[in-house]
């Protein structure tokens, strides 16, 4: 008895996406997904001013 004959056989799977293809379609759908969210939450990205330290101006 063979064991593709056991086991249903079936064809074999046929055009299946290479690694490079599926790379670029995973960081597209990244980049989709991030300009989606970006433009309906539209964060703040603004930085707050730093505040600056003169502790060796103030000790003279």
């Amino acid at each position: 008895m063979n064991a593709t004959k056991r086991f249903g056989g079936g064809i074999p799977p046929t055009g299946t996406p290479s690694l490079a293809w599926s790379c670029v379609v995973v960081i597209a759908s990244l980049l989709a997904g991030a300009s989606i969210v970006h433009n309906i939450y539209k964060p703040n990205l603004i930085l707050p001013p730093m505040e600056v330290k003169d502790d060796h101006i103030k000790q003279e």
